[in-house]
């Protein structure tokens, strides 16, 4: 490799022809993409209040279904945002994606029905879908090697850093805008549009990242082809199909907690005197105790996995993942200071998931079919959400807000033990390789 076209950002060396503002401009991207993939969620408990009227008891099945025909958006246009991406750039595709999320935005603080709270959803979910298909390529196509750990983690810091400004911040929005004189109805509207505005400014800076498409990307490959060739990698290469299956536990994560815990922070507050927008912040607030964990703990994790194997990094970002959800599921009051203990495993294991899963695929995906390999992780990571919001949703109502922590809690220890397998199985084979 000729280093001398190489740049550097601090410690990080970049990948051949990449410069250091383009990995600002995804930094940034990063900065407000977990906020704007789930900040939603945060507040639609209180839509459903508010703009709705509905009972409570309604509230996990509703919101587990909007989640569920969210994700089945989602995986109808994931594998093709990431194919698209090698034939037409990265940038494209991400700035097409934030716009399409701002419109979405716009729209749903106005829906006055779950109908169109619905159709809100899809269109956010197809602006998640190429987003969240650029969040995890690019990740993979501006580090060298060596400094892969170091970005990953570092873009998962700002993912913790944007995730609190979003959860502890700005679901303060509603509460902030009722203060100054707005009834509740307005001041959810207000609130949803200052994020709007976030996501539009999102696409004017990923104009900032490299134009064209990536390196040896093939320019005349049918998107279809390029979507089976993601399924043939992981046919031939183990440690793609364990990227997939990781996605699967990784992504319901990140789902449950926005999703679920929202929903049990504001059923347990339901019978004080909180307002829907006091409500809110509180949930808010519980979440933010999570997101920090992970934003404390995700470059320290990072940097580590340089140092590892990339099998043994999953492996233990699993196991923790495992100890956190299952800890959760035993505590009785989200809101209570004795929780604090298990949401901030809860946080770790969270990020140590998403992050182990996201660099194993960042090095073992071939560079030509990136875009595609990365997409298809996206598309089981949203059958993973997919899942836990239609099940969860469900087990949220009949049996008791713990109980969709436990499912994902399996989920994890199932990656957790399908991980140790194959490092195993590694092992042996170098061992009896011969020399």
């Amino acid at each position: 490799m000729n280093h001398s076209s190489q740049h550097s950002l601090g410690p990080i060396r970049l990948a051949t022809g990449i410069l250091p503002r383009h990995v600002l401009c995804y930094l940034f991207a990063a900065f407000v993409s977990i906020g704007l993939f789930t900040y939603f969620t945060a507040l639609t408990p209180y839509l459903l209040r508010v703009n709705l009227g509905l009972p409570p008891a309604e509230h996990g099945r509703i919101s587990g279904d909007l989640q569920f025909w969210q994700e089945i958006v989602l995986l109808a246009t994931i594998g093709l945002w990431g194919a698209a991406s090698d034939r037409v750039g990265r940038r494209a595709v991400y700035v097409a994606a934030f716009l399409v999320m701002a419109l979405g935005y716009g729209l749903y603080a106005f829906a006055g029905t779950v109908g169109e709270l619905l159709a809100c959803r899809i269109i956010i979910g197809i602006g998640i879908a190429g987003a969240a298909a650029m969040l995890a390529t690019i990740i993979a196509d501006y580090p060298d090697d060596g400094s892969r750990g170091k970005l990953t983690g570092i873009a998962f810091f700002l993912n913790g850093v944007g995730a609190l400004l979003f959860f502890v911040g700005l679901t303060r929005l509603p509460q902030l805008f009722e203060a100054s004189g707005s009834g509740e109805l307005a001041a959810g509207r207000y609130a949803f549009l200052v994020v709007t505005g976030i996501a539009l400014l999102a696409g004017l800076v990923m104009l900032g990242l490299k134009p064209g498409r990536p390196h040896a990307a093939a320019a005349r490959t049918p998107l279809l082809k390029l979507l089976a060739e993601g399924v043939t990698a992981a046919l031939r290469a183990p440690r793609i199909a364990l990227c997939y299956g990781s996605a699967f536990a990784a992504r319901a994560d990140m789902a449950i907690i926005t999703l679920f815990i929202t929903l049990w922070v504001t059923q347990a507050v339901a019978d004080s005197s909180l307002s829907a927008t006091q409500a809110a912040a509180k949930a808010g607030q519980v979440v933010g105790v999570v997101q920090g964990a992970s934003l404390l703990w995700s470059p320290v994790f990072g940097f580590l996995a340089d140092r590892m194997n990339r099998i043994t990094v999953l492996i233990v970002g699993f196991l923790m993942a495992a100890i956190g959800y299952g800890w959760v599921a035993v505590i009785e009051d989200p809101t209570a200071p004795a929780a604090i203990p298990a949401l901030l495993v809860l946080g770790i294991g969270q990020g140590s998931a998403i992050l182990a899963s996201t660099l194993l695929l960042s090095q073992e995906a071939p560079a030509h079919i990136r875009g595609s390999v990365f997409g298809l992780q996206s598309f089981c990571g949203a059958l993973g959400i997919m899942a836990i919001s239609a099940g969860g949703g469900r087990l949220f109502d009949s049996i008791g807000p713990s109980a969709p922590f436990t499912a994902v809690a399996v989920a994890n220890a199932l990656v957790f033990l399908w991980a140790l397998a194959l490092r195993l199985v590694e092992r042996r084979q170098a061992a009896t390789a011969p020399a």
